[in-house]
């Protein structure tokens, strides 16, 4: 078997390229299931070899060995990646299979995208228009609207009162890092709503918390109906249970998968980094460009819509997924 086999059937089919956060898969999925089509989940591991620019497009030279193992043939007709890793594998598949596998890539590629099929955006990754550019409102996917709770998930939830406050915490992003005053804050406003007219208030961490934060909030956690979660219940229903939401604003992902809700939602602030600071600076020097992910771009757009609010005042949404936008665009390409 060449590298030139390639899948002949009539139902197109795609990979999905990812890496290990959970957001950034729920978008592919989401993307694969409105498409209708077979798709294969390839999860992705890099090595060091990713930091040396010249090497990251140079075969597979950038996957770790297990994850070279998942590239071979058949060739799919279509590849949705995310993640800038991505981009490097998809030209791979392409290569490989003659030219004949189309490139969708979801986020920010951090490269030229002339040679991609398509290219997803949100607002903190905003893009000149281009025939290849499709920029949505917010991040795709819903997956509170089809979370079925198992029954252990059940009875862990039914042993908390209502209504339940879940606040939904991340971490440090590029040029970005949590503000645990604002966090802090959030949690006290929190907990004595929930002392005054009862209920639970449930934070869910995720991949990009620091064990630091984890300790921190260990620590500001000390009422009877207060809980810290990681991985248990599940993220997906833990939106479907909870009453209100409210999400650190490092993460389009879990913002968008809130505001999907139509459940009052709130973002808890954050601040920029050291490095983000400097680059504000350089910006107003006018020596480099906008910073990237631009977070204020997303809020504003947020703010506009009235899709989200803050710990003060959470706003709910009438706001559908934006996931048939990218499908419809998806299937153009697939029919050419």
């Amino acid at each position: 078997m060449n590298d030139l086999t390639h899948n002949r059937s009539s139902t197109p089919r795609a990979w999905l390229l990812h890496g290990k956060r959970l957001g950034d898969a729920n978008q592919l999925y989401a993307l694969a299931r409105a498409l209708n089509i077979p798709f294969e989940a390839k999860e992705l591991r890099y090595n060091r070899l990713r930091r040396i620019r010249f090497l990251r497009g140079v075969r597979l030279t950038i996957l770790s060995r297990d994850s070279r193992k998942l590239i071979e043939p058949p060739w799919p007709d279509l590849v949705i990646g995310v993640g800038y890793g991505s981009v490097h594998v998809a030209r791979e598949i392409r290569r490989r299979s003659g030219d004949r596998t189309k490139i969708v890539q979801v986020g920010n590629p951090r490269t030229q995208v002339d040679d991609m099929d398509l290219v997803i955006t949100t607002p903190q990754y905003a893009r000149p228009p281009a025939p290849n550019v499709l920029a949505l409102p917010y991040a795709m996917g819903n997956p509170a609207r089809a979370a079925a709770a198992t029954q252990q998930e059940q009875e862990w939830l039914q042993a908390y009162p209502k209504p339940i406050r879940l606040i939904a915490v991340g971490g440090p992003a590029r040029y970005w890092r949590l503000d645990l005053d604002a966090l802090s804050g959030a949690i006290d406003k929190l907990a004595k709503r929930s002392k005054s007219n009862g209920g639970t208030l449930i934070i869910v961490t995720s991949q990009r918390t620091t064990d630091s934060t984890k300790s921190f909030l260990e620590k500001r956690l000390t009422g009877e109906h207060q809980v810290l979660v990681d991985t248990f219940p599940r993220f997906a229903v833990l939106l479907a249970a909870a009453d209100e939401i409210y999400v650190t604003a490092d993460s389009v992902s879990m913002i968008s998968e809130a505001v999907l809700t139509g459940k009052p939602v709130g973002l808890v602030p954050i601040v920029r980094s050291t490095r983000g600071k400097i680059r504000r600076w350089l910006h107003r020097c006018g020596v480099v460009g906008h910073a990237v992910p631009d977070f204020p771009a997303f809020w504003r757009a947020l703010a506009r819509q009235a899709m989200a609010g803050d710990v003060d005042s959470p706003v709910a949404s009438t706001a559908q997924d934006s996931v048939e936008l990218a499908a419809r665009a998806v299937r153009r390409l697939l029919q050419d």
